[in-house]
């Protein structure tokens, strides 16, 4: 089948482009118009754009769900509605996340996300990448809204199950870098695939260079749960804010909802790190998508009650926030007109940039000749119109 979006302003990394056209088959994209000039085979479909905006589908690698469900329930139903209601707001590939937990409780969460994966109505859902581990190798002192019951070190090489149980699903582990073994953990696995990111973590600045070294390669939600300028003995000691910030080897992983960060640190973490080092995050709770009341974090059976409301999931205390409840447009909505980035740049981030950091860029991130079908229609206030995964129309 083909399907030809035409009358659209094109959002690239390179600029945006009025007039554009793109030409979708079998779940693939055939055809790019950049110069309103498209001499085409007959089309089962046309769909005008009206002038609004397109680009490549939203990829989302840090989300914990949305719509009043949690990836931790370890139910098909809760990842299905998760997934469906960040695909709502232009999320079509999408790397579910998991809290500090029980071995057994892990080993279910992996075992529905294959059975997702492979189900008759995936193409009707965003595309699972691989799951991405928050813990159980955190910092106690960061743990922020993490179960510090769960919490393990490395050097217990409990890892080593947690690895086969996954059977190649794992694709981003967070794990605080001056833990015990933490090193030796990312070394053994540096050739398997697993992106290691520092997070969750007290660590000071030697610490964050031996994990570069040993292949960390991101920062998980930065500025959230992690080490900052300490003084010992009145001289000043960075930790993995600065490291991150300083060492282009990090891709950062950024909450742009305007609350965990407000725009000054949106706006400097741009300026220092640059567009391309940046990847949006939703790191959303099951009350994304859902009015303000309170909600479960973390699974049915084992999730601590927290409060949703002005835009945000805060903590019993009362001080402390408890993930957040932003969806992927409204990242965009933030950055663009908040933080001032151009759209072209924000967009990159994400979807350009997390295809890259976890290793789909070959087919995924973009709108170019051969690559998946996922794309995301908006209009000039980052209001999703129509939503398509792997080709197929599902917004």
């Amino acid at each position: 089948m083909r399907t030809l979006i035409y009358n659209v302003k094109l959002v690239e990394k390179s600029g945006i482009t009025d007039g554009a056209a793109v030409l979708i088959r079998d779940g693939k994209i055939e055809y790019v118009s950049r110069d309103g000039a498209m001499i085409l085979p007959a089309v089962d479909e046309s769909i005008d754009g009206e002038g609004t905006y397109l680009s490549a589908g939203f990829i989302d690698i840090h989300v914990h769900g949305g719509g009043g469900h949690d990836f931790m329930d370890g139910t098909e139903e809760a990842f299905r509605g998760a997934m469906a209601s960040h695909m709502a707001h232009g999320t079509t590939s999408i790397v579910p996340t998991t809290l500090t937990a029980e071995d057994e409780e892990l080993c279910e969460v992996f075992a529905v996300a294959r059975r997702v994966r492979s189900s008759r109505d995936a193409e009707n859902l965003p595309e699972i990448l691989g799951l991405h581990l928050e813990g159980p190798y955190v910092e106690p002192s960061m743990a922020g809204a993490q179960d510090p019951k769960y919490i393990k070190v490395p050097s217990d090489l409990s890892w080593k199950g947690i690895v086969e149980a996954a059977d190649g699903d794992l694709l981003i582990w967070t794990v605080a870098p001056e833990l015990e073994g933490a090193d030796e953990m990312a070394e053994a696995l540096r050739d398997s695939g697993i992106i290691f990111s520092a997070g969750h973590s007290a660590a000071k600045y030697d610490d964050c260079v031996r994990a570069i070294n040993a292949g960390y390669t991101m920062a998980t939600h930065l500025y959230s749960s992690m080490s900052t300028i300490i003084r010992e003995n009145g001289y000043r000691v960075p930790g993995v804010l600065e490291a991150s910030l300083l060492h282009d080897e990090i891709c950062a992983e950024v909450i742009a909802d305007g609350l965990h960060l407000p725009p000054s640190l949106l706006k400097l973490i741009y300026k220092t790190k640059g567009g391309d080092r940046m990847v949006l995050v939703t790191d959303a709770m099951r009350g994304a998508g859902m009015p303000d009341g309170e909600y479960l974090l973390g699974s049915l059976k084992r999730g601590q009650l927290v409060s949703v409301f002005d835009g945000i999931a805060h903590m019993p205390d009362g001080i402390s926030f408890a993930g957040s409840v932003a969806t992927a447009d409204r990242l965009v909505r933030v950055m663009t007109t908040m933080a001032g980035v151009p759209l072209n740049e924000v967009i990159a981030m994400i979807t350009e940039n997390p295809a890259r950091e976890v290793g789909v860029a070959d087919h995924k991130g973009k709108v170019e000749v051969g690559y998946d079908a996922d794309l995301v229609m908006f209009d000039g206030n980052i209001n999703v119109k129509s939503v398509w995964c792997r080709g197929k129309k599902t917004v």
